[in-house]
């Protein structure tokens, strides 16, 4: 605590800033601490122009600590008034050729060109004094400057990362967007292809009955239509309506559970047909109602094999269960 409240005591700032950012943000830590003074001093600039008037009264020039006509000398060959003076207090005052070899030392400093003050106690000093002050506020300075880019570099990659990550959400979320309108737009062509696939079947319905002077029921169009295909062609047709009408990319996995599922019925069949438990599924279960009721092409596709439902179940009528391995095949190739 004392070592960072004399540091501040020393860089200018008041008794009453520094008990005043302890206060406040209950450390000690001279990085925190010069962070808040900072950050009031530029919200009230009363008291930032107080705190410079005081620091201002505090440092002193080091003209008087250097050779005037040595100054001149330097200030003829190029160099600023500040990089003169400087570079003659603290070459220890050897003269004009120490000055210009701690110029070039020291030229890419990046404080080079900035005035060099000591901190003033009233008194006077030897210049061997006012060098080691000079360099001792030099450190503190230096100090204050990499903790303020220190502090701004942590900012700046704070609302970097805060940036990237909002950028990240709406790319995510925009995405998300575009696949359900991708979706919805799939589910109305389906639904239109259905509606107009409807309203043709009733027409030709009409149509057949006006020309054979007959009722023609859609259950009796259904049927005809079966009788031009076996079993397992029946079969393939659904399992394909499935892969249709269940894009992956605008819908995943709805086609992949919903075969997998009719795959793992079959094989059990398969492998046990003789146990009465593997031939059914009970129609109120949720994996009846959500992979294969409301699939659009599984019911075409488990009916046209030989499904009916009985007694609350969708059960597996024939006796012989040879279809089911070619069956089985079509399943897995379309889970391929």
């Amino acid at each position: 605590m004392d070592n960072a409240k004399t540091s501040l005591l020393e860089m200018g700032f008041t008794e009453e800033q520094i008990t005043n950012a302890i206060n406040s943000t209950n450390s000690y830590d001279i990085g925190v601490l010069l962070t808040y003074i900072e950050n009031q001093s530029q919200d009230n600039p009363q008291t930032q122009t107080q705190s410079q008037q005081q620091q201002q009264q505090q440092l002193d020039s080091i003209s008087k600590y250097v050779n005037e006509e040595h100054v001149a000398i330097l200030m003829s060959q190029g160099y600023s008034k500040n990089v003169s003076e400087k570079s003659l207090l603290l070459s220890n005052n050897q003269g004009v050729d120490a000055a210009i070899k701690w110029i070039e030392e020291h030229k890419n400093d990046q404080d080079f060109e900035e005035e060099l003050q000591i901190v003033g106690s009233g008194k006077k000093i030897s210049p061997e004094e006012a060098a080691f002050k000079a360099r001792e506020l030099q450190q503190k300075l230096r100090e204050k400057r990499r903790i303020a880019e220190e502090q701004a570099a942590f900012e700046q990659e704070k609302n970097r990362i805060a940036s990237g990550k909002a950028m990240n959400d709406v790319r995510r979320e925009l995405e998300e967007q575009k696949k359900k309108q991708e979706a919805l737009k799939a589910k109305r062509e389906r639904e239109q292809f259905l509606k107009d696939k409807q309203e043709m079947e009733e027409q030709l319905r009409r149509e057949k009955e006006a020309r054979f002077g007959k009722s023609y029921s859609k259950q009796q169009q259904q049927q005809q239509q079966q009788k031009n295909y076996s079993p397992i062609e029946l079969f393939e047709l659904g399992i394909k309506q499935i892969k249709v009408a269940y894009p992956p990319d605008l819908i995943p996995d709805t086609a992949f559970n919903s075969l997998s599922l009719i795959l793992k019925i079959l094989e059990n069949i398969y492998k046990n047909p003789q146990e009465e438990k593997f031939r059914k599924i009970s129609l109120t279960s949720q994996a009846y109602l959500n992979k294969i009721d409301t699939i659009l092409g599984a019911r075409t596709a488990l009916d046209g094999l030989g499904f009916i439902q009985n007694n609350g179940f969708y059960v597996f009528q024939d006796a012989d269960v040879s279809i089911l391995q070619k069956a089985m095949v079509i399943v897995q190739n379309e889970l391929k």
